[in-house]
């Protein structure tokens, strides 16, 4: 479940429905699961466990909608359903549905999740021993000794859920830390190299085309602006990248002339989606420098995006010499010497965001020259990336 980002993070309000569905379910089933085991040797709360957990992840309405669901359960496994039962099991789920809201900085912590849990167990055993002396009904099916121990253990419960939670969310954060380092080594290899072409074709402008300087002088801070901007970003949209990478084509175009050509194919509706920053220069610079440079007659870039399911596929294509498959050895493996390649950096960072969801590949394309193809899982409206 940790994995799947189906729950919501802490001190985060909005959830779409879907994702508040399948939380929902999951944590019901959860439930069930608990219960279907220890209804085989005693006769103890356990679906407490996974409502308290619930509240402490996904908030208010799915912890209480799980303590709810998970009391009338019980109808299955051929046991009544307590009034009180379900009113503990809901307001389990809505006391760590609160503290999710209000202080999501216990949310993981594992002492909230067992003082919780523990609470909650005991309070079910105070409420059921009450309601029976008032309207003569069943008493707890526990002495005091064994709720007591039952407390513990469904404390301990709860505590270990949100120790895993915890333990993935650190990770993924290390993740994303090594993933922005990525990022600065990149535009390090870049930008001196960029730079001092750019530089070069601005001065041979000065000669030969004074009038050009101008727009070769805005595009380029429209290259380093978006470049700073997306500096310490773990994502950005789509348009922002390919705002940078048009910036980078349109000054190479000044050193090219009519010899670089370059299209672009994506649909307005991918345009928001969230991509790591970075995602799409190094394949561009990639056709440009190894593909179109040594033809003296130029050649295209094309770089296109298409929905598959739920990942984004993005292509740049170029229709020049093709690359060898040592050199797409190279960029694949050689990612650990003291100067990696572009696309090895690429490839790394891919990897430590989206682990095996990514893919990063190259192959020759029919005609001549290489594709670069690379798919990620869909994020849209600002989700994080797995890790």
């Amino acid at each position: 479940m940790a994995r799947t980002h189906l729950v919501l993070p802490p001190g985060q309000l909005s959830f779409s429905a879907l994702r508040r569905f399948a939380t929902f379910l999951l944590f019901l089933s959860m439930a069930l699961t608990e219960e279907l085991v220890a209804s085989q040797h005693i006769q103890m709360s356990a679906r407490v466990v996974s409502t308290c957990a619930a509240g402490l992840l996904s908030g208010p309405l799915i912890g209480i909608s799980v303590g709810l669901g998970a009391a009338w359960l019980r109808p299955l496994l051929g046991m009544s359903p307590p009034i009180a039962f379900g009113l503990v099991l809901a307001g389990g789920g809505f006391l760590g549905g609160m503290v999710h809201n209000r202080r999501p900085d216990w949310s993981l912590r594992s002492w909230t999740g067992f003082v919780l849990g523990a609470t909650i167990s005991l309070f079910r055993f105070a409420l059921t021993l009450g309601l029976s002396r008032v309207f003569h009904l069943a008493g707890p099916p526990l002495t005091l000794g064994m709720e007591a121990m039952t407390a513990v253990i469904n404390g301990i419960g709860v505590a270990v859920i949100l120790m895993v939670f915890e333990q993935v969310r650190d990770l993924e954060e290390s993740s994303r830390a090594a993933a922005m380092s990525e990022v600065r080594a990149l535009q390090a290899r870049m930008n001196p190299h960029f730079l001092f072409n750019a530089l070069n074709t601005i001065a041979a402008l000065a000669t030969i085309s004074p009038q050009s300087i101008p727009p070769a002088v805005a595009r380029l801070g429209r290259f380093l602006r978006g470049s700073l901007e997306q500096h310490d970003r773990t994502t950005v949209s789509l348009r922002e990248e390919l705002d940078i990478v048009t910036a980078y084509l349109e000054i190479e175009a000044m050193r090219f002339g009519d010899r670089l050509r370059v299209e672009t194919d994506v649909p307005l509706e991918l345009l928001d989606a969230q991509v790591p920053p970075f995602l799409i220069q190094p394949l561009a610079e990639n056709a440009v420098r190894h593909g179109l440079q040594p033809l003296s007659e130029g050649g295209i870039v094309r770089i296109s995006a298409r929905s598959d399911h739920r990942a984004i596929v993005i292509t740049v294509e170029d229709n020049g010499v093709g690359l060898s498959p040592e050199a797409v050895a190279r960029f694949r493996f050689d990612s650990a010497g003291p100067e990696p390649h572009a696309v090895s950096l690429l490839k790394r960072r891919l990897d430590g965001l989206y682990g095996r969801e990514q893919r990063l590949e190259f192959r020759p394309r029919e005609g001549g020259g290489t594709v670069g193809e690379i798919r990620i899982p869909s994020s849209m409206g600002g989700e994080r990336p797995r890790s």
